[in-house]
């Protein structure tokens, strides 16, 4: 077995290839186009690889393309896993030919996941700008509202404010539609039989889960979405339920929190659930996150099933 691991930036991929013992036995700078990529792979020898590199927005995607091109294995590693390494090192240091060895080392413990042709499809990327977009507009919204309750007389200073809402809020129906429109159809359909997950949500939630395999259980799931709870410790102490850990895809989280405000209005089992927190003195955050989990959990069901989900009668459920 053959790992090298990348240190990628936007112009350059420095790479290492790891020793079993975890020591670096050739160092390699490869530009980052993807015809300097594809001439890097063909002189590797042809035995079992393994490529990784950390998630670094879009800079590793050419490098990740042309592996699965040639069926070689390429994990992703979590930015926080290196950083977590590097912690626990005595020298401290933090450099490009540094950090490919630390993701070297990462990749011998078998750190990483192993991308698929589902994950670089461009509707995860369009629908997630779509979203950042919408975002901006409700800021431009907001900041129209406030010159003209505050300087009423900053007409062409509000009119540019609108226009540009106006704009942002047309780019993102664009995109939105264009996604959804490279996500599954039948994907799509599965996760809107779900109560609180519409035409808008779906395609969201979908492309952001990608292969649904990948997942052993809902528990996995809600940790990717970030909304699993934070655990403190001290001593004997053990407190649970106190904030979501916020980690995974913010893109996931805001939609499987829209769906469950959703949901918990018209399910009758999430209703039920929704209403016997709030009369117990909960808050209306952490009990729409609950069942913003219990939805985790059936759109899993669902994908990995291939069936619609089926509303249940009404039950007491399980926080």
């Amino acid at each position: 077995m053959i790992i090298i691991a990348f240190d990628v930036s936007k112009l350059e991929l420095v790479g290492a290839r790891m020793q079993g013992a975890g020591r670096v036995a050739e160092r390699y700078i490869v530009v980052n186009t993807p015809e300097a990529i594809d001439q890097f792979l063909d002189t590797l020898p042809k035995k079992k690889i393994t490529i990784g590199s950390e998630a670094t927005a879009e800079y590793h995607l050419y490098l990740a393309r042309a592996c699965l091109a040639r069926s070689i294995p390429f994990k992703l590693i979590n930015p926080l896993i290196t950083k977590q390494f590097t912690r626990a090192t005595i020298r401290k240091r933090k450099t490009d030919r540094d950090d490919a060895e630390i993701i070297g080392k990462c990749l011998l413990q078998g750190a990483g996941r192993e991308l698929t042709s589902h994950d670089l499809m461009p509707a995860t990327r369009i629908l997630r700008t779509a979203c950042d977009l919408s975002q901006m507009a409700r800021t431009m919204h907001l900041k129209h509202k406030r010159f003209v309750e505050h300087f009423p007389e900053t007409t062409a200073v509000q009119a540019a404010l609108a226009e540009t809402e106006d704009a942002l809020r047309r780019a993102a129906r664009l995109l939105h539609s264009h996604g959804a429109g490279l996500v599954s159809h039948t994907e799509r359909a599965l996760a809107q039989s779900i109560v609180g997950i519409g035409g808008e949500l779906a395609p969201v939630i979908v492309s952001e889960i990608g292969d649904p395999t990948r997942f052993k259980g809902g528990k996995q799931l809600v940790a990717y979405a970030g909304l699993d709870p934070k655990v403190k410790q001290s001593g004997k102490s053990l407190a649970r339920n106190t904030a979501i850990t916020k980690r995974g895809s913010p893109y996931l989280r805001r939609a499987l929190f829209i769906a469950a405000s959703v949901a918990q209005r018209y399910d009758p089992e999430l209703k039920a659930y929704y209403e016997k927190k709030r009369a117990e003195g909960k808050h209306y955050s952490p009990v729409t996150i609950a069942n913003a989990r219990h939805l985790a959990h059936r759109v899993l069901a669902v994908l990995k099933r291939g069936t619609p989900y089926v509303k249940r009668e009404l039950s007491t459920a399980q926080s």
